[in-house]
């Protein structure tokens, strides 16, 4: 399945958490891309607590509950 969110930045970082290192991936994406750098900007400093209110936010205005876009990741979120 084609997901356009997972082009989406936040997501990008979601799998590269999967994958190892997402602080280095974010930095190398803000680096190449505007999108992405005014996206790691608004992460830094958050809490895991805030980082989850942010991305339920972004699933609920695609429609997608945050599980199942977590899921398309091969992430198992924390309740």
């Amino acid at each position: 399945m084609n997901n356009p969110m997972m082009n989406h930045p936040i997501f990008q970082v979601m799998n590269a958490m999967r994958q190892g290192n997402p602080v280095q991936i974010m930095q190398q994406a803000a680096g190449r891309n505007p999108y992405a750098a005014q996206t790691y900007q608004a992460i830094q400093g958050k809490s895991p607590d805030q980082l989850r209110q942010m991305a339920q936010r972004m699933a609920q205005e695609k429609g997608v509950p945050l599980d199942q876009l977590a899921g398309q990741f091969g992430l198992t979120l924390p309740k």
